[in-house]
Parts: structure tokens; C-alpha cells; sequence
């Protein structure tokens, strides 16, 4: 199949879930980039404001940035025209933080990450993170990323034997491949990451209770680390969810 085609497949697959989120009833963090952040205007670029959040209504995700990082608008099309959604810079750092909150830990429940994104082959870096809640040192972690340009999750956290960790890679890179819904699920001891809307690995070893007092980082670890593993595309629909 030709590149462009790829990215046809890719796209419409977002769409299709994009306009019907799954598991909408169990939301615990959705940011759809639609308004402005707080206190700045268009279309920036933005080094400080607030998006709010959609599914926890006086929640927020706050733009911290090192400079010259910032965030600024971009579009992606939506199926009926263009759908408002955010750039992460191509040098510098910078993230979106959401403070810690009991309903973003899934301890052993079912849960799901998910994000659509878009990144050139000029934009690929070893470390891109897209969304997390702990570190890779830390007792317990959710994670999606593109490494490489590689979708992929990893989970952390306390099993029946003690520290337990499981990580999905995809076999393909997105890059050059437009906009692509990129999904990490787990349900019952069943950890699975899908791409475009189709399932490309899963793994057993999903049991687990998965607890972090650590902020929700998107687009990277934090402002201004050093390996930062900074995401230098676009993205929307930044969806967490239990249950």
C-alpha cells in the first residue's frame, strides 16, 4: 500500500473514533485543545495558560514550557471541515501538566490512553512521550509514546509477586502517515496498543495496580529535563479513561 494511502487509512480510522470516543462514560480526562488556553489569544505561540478539561469540568492541563519552548494552534481535519488542535515546538521544551487526582490512577481497573497525532520524519526523536502519569523509575506508571516514531505504552506498578512493568511496541512508525489515533488499553491481565483504529499488539501480564501521586505530563516528561523525551508534533483528543 503507498504511503499516501496509509495515511488515508490512518485518517479516517481516527475520524471514525474521533466522532464516537470510546468509553465516553468513564472519562477522566479528555482535553480537546478546542479553546484557548487561559489568558492568551490566538493562535499563539503560548508559553503559559490553561486547557480545560473536558470530562472533569474545572480541571485543567497547564502549559509549562523551557525556553524557547511553546505550544501554538494548528488544524486537523475532522470529516465536516477543521478541527481546532495543538503544535509542540521543534526546539525547547514543553508540556501540559494536570495535577494528580485520585480518579487519574487506575489502580487495577480497566483503563484507556489515547491521543491523536501527527509528526514529519523531521520531527522523529529517539524520546517522544505523549501522555504519562510517573516515570520510569517510579513504583507505578501509565505511558503512551512514540519513540522513534513508534507507537507504544508501558505500564508499571504492583503485582501479586511485587514490581511488575509491560511494554507494547508497534512493529511500524506513523511518521509522514498524517493524522493517527493511537491507543493504549487494558482489560482484565490483557494489555493491548492500537494504531489507526486497528489492534497491532497486545500482551498478558496486565494485572496490576497502577497508583502514582505523579502529575499527567503530555508531550513530555516535564519543562526543561534534561532527556526530556519532548514530542515535537501536533496532537488532539488527549483521552484518559477507567473503567
Amino acid at each position: 500500500m503507498s504511503t499516501f494511502a496509509l495515511g488515508v487509512t490512518a485518517l479516517t480510522a481516527a475520524v471514525l473514533v474521533d466522532t464516537a470516543p470510546a468509553y465516553a462514560a468513564t472519562e477522566q480526562l479528555r482535553l480537546d485543545f478546542d479553546a484557548t488556553p487561559s489568558g492568551q489569544v490566538e493562535p499563539g505561540p503560548w508559553t503559559s495558560g490553561c486547557f480545560a478539561d473536558v470530562a472533569t469540568p474545572g480541571d485543567s492541563g497547564c502549559i509549562a514550557v523551557s525556553d524557547p519552548g511553546s505550544i501554538s494552534r494548528a488544524t486537523r481535519p475532522n470529516g465536516t471541515g477543521a478541527s481546532p488542535a495543538i503544535a509542540f515546538p521543534a526546539s525547547g521544551s514543553a508540556v501540559i501538566q494536570v495535577p494528580d487526582a485520585a480518579n487519574l490512577n487506575p489502580g487495577t481497573q480497566d483503563f484507556t490512553v489515547s491521543a491523536l497525532v501527527k509528526i514529519a520524519s523531521s520531527q522523529v526523536t529517539s524520546g517522544a512521550n505523549l501522555m504519562q502519569k510517573g516515570f520510569f523509575a517510579d513504583p507505578a506508571q501509565w505511558k503512551l509514546q512514540l519513540d522513534n516514531g513508534t507507537p507504544g505504552c508501558r505500564i508499571a506498578g504492583t503485582g501479586a509477586s511485587g514490581a511488575t512493568s509491560l511494554l507494547l511496541t508497534a512493529d511500524a512508525a506513523i511518521a509522514d502517515q498524517g493524522w493517527t489515533f493511537v491507543q493504549c488499553k487494558r482489560r482484565g491481565d490483557v494489555l493491548s496498543l492500537i494504531v489507526g483504529g486497528q489492534v497491532v499488539k497486545t500482551g498478558a501480564g496486565a494485572t496490576m495496580d497502577i497508583t502514582s501521586t505523579a502529575k499527567v505530563n503530555i508531550g513530555a516528561k516535564g519543562p526543561g529535563l534534561t532527556n526530556n523525551d519532548q514530542f515535537r508534533g501536533e496532537m488532539d483528543n488527549a483521552l484518559f479513561s477507567v473503567g
